[in-house]
């Protein structure tokens, strides 16, 4: 009798060491390996492959093929003409393929397996896949986005939020999904996608671990990253519209916003920009509004506000998505091309200008702006507010 209730309370005490290490967070839930049809492999040895003909082995669920009809230009590149024509053109688009892979794994950075060892080259992100142990296991699973969508808000929504949009509302319930968005963000939106918190994996960050899945749903040929954009985009803007009752704000507010100082692509000297902007402009009451959001609705609404917005480059733009269609945008680059930015504000149906000021690298953290230049530009996108074209730069 001892000798069992010893055995007991030893196994019971390494499930719970097992289940301090691999679920840092209270959410995370461990299931058992062995299912009726296979038995996962406890380790995995990355091999990549970028032939891999996903097509003749496993199920397609959808080909997804769609473009914005909306023939306005919503972007424009000061005196970049390929690019502003690029943009408008090939960005409306969404090309891409709902796989339903069986027996697979995936792992902490979103790299997609397809046997024990078998990486798919387009979903191995920055190749970060590595070696290493198999922490659990799940009857369905959806993997959209990769590590690096856990600290950025623009990696968050177009690689992990907006691709769930295409998901089909009943796999969406019955599938867990790997979490990759920042924190803020993630409790809300999963609510409003239909995954219950008892269906939220996150596995341990910096980590090579890997899940297996009986089902494993992704999207490849061609996968997100800060690459795809188009009808779906925009659907997902006008959800969380809804969601948030957001069109019951009009938009009425001039507003700038910077980057926090110290972090890439800051603008240095925003304080002197608002000053003469006010000086020039007086009529418009021009307002700051910091990047320090911690609650999500109230992001939503802020923004919602705003008709005009004067920014510096970067993941804080995305927050557009929550303005009204037909609202400006106004973002300074860092000589670096911006293409993601451009897709996601165009799909959002908005007007975005995009004219190089920022001295620094763009991954640099920033430089002053030529006052001059941003007044011109202020000047002009205000036109563009009230006409809907940019004619205005011709």
């Amino acid at each position: 009798m001892f000798i069992c209730d010893l055995f007991s309370l030893l196994v019971s005490c390494s499930f719970l060491v097992a289940l301090e290490i691999y679920s840092y967070n209270p959410e995370f839930a461990l299931f058992g390996y062995e299912t009726p049809d296979w038995t996962p492999a406890s380790f995995f040895k990355v091999k990549r492959k970028i032939d891999v003909p996903l097509e003749k082995n496993w199920p397609v669920l959808r080909y997804i093929n769609e473009t914005i009809e909306d023939p306005t230009q919503y972007h424009f590149s000061y005196r970049k003409p390929k690019e502003t024509h690029d943009y408008n053109f090939y960005y409306k688009t969404l090309q891409t393929t709902h796989y339903r892979l069986e027996r697979a794994y995936v792992s902490f950075n979103g790299a997609v397996g397809l046997d024990e060892n078998t990486i798919f080259q387009p979903t191995d992100f920055e190749r970060n896949a590595t070696n290493a142990s198999v922490v659990g296991h799940y009857r369905e699973v959806i993997v959209t986005g990769y590590l690096w969508a856990t600290y950025n808000f623009g990696h968050s929504f177009e690689d992990f939020f907006t691709p769930l949009f295409l998901i089909p509302e009943e796999i969406r319930r019955r599938s867990h999904i790997i979490v990759f968005s920042m924190p803020f963000l993630y409790n809300t939106l999963l609510d409003l996608l239909g995954f219950l918190p008892d269906r939220r994996i996150y596995l341990p960050k910096n980590k090579g671990e890997y899940i297996s899945a009986d089902i494993l749903h992704c999207f490849a040929n061609r996968t997100f990253y800060i690459s795809q954009w188009g009808p779906n985009t925009y659907r997902f803007k006008r959800f969380l519209h809804e969601k948030f009752e957001l069109d019951k704000i009009t938009p009425s507010e001039y507003c700038f916003t910077n980057r926090p100082k110290g972090k890439r692509r800051h603008i240095h000297n925003l304080d002197e920009v608002i000053i003469s902007a006010k000086a020039k402009f007086p009529t418009i009451d021009w307002k700051f509004i910091p990047d320090n959001h911690t609650n999500l609705i109230e992001c939503a609404r802020d923004f919602k506000k705003i008709k005009f917005l004067f920014s510096p480059v970067g993941s804080n733009i995305c927050k557009c998505i929550f303005m009204a269609d037909n609202t400006v945008v106004i973002c300074v680059t860092a000589n670096f091309p911006e293409n993601s930015l451009a897709g996601f504000c165009l799909s959002c149906k908005l007007f975005e200008l995009q004219y190089d000021s920022i001295s620094a690298h763009h991954l640099e953290y920033g430089s002053p702006i030529n006052v001059n230049d941003a007044l011109f530009h202020i000047e002009k996108c205000l036109k563009v507010l009230e006409t809907g074209n940019w004619n205005v730069y011709k």
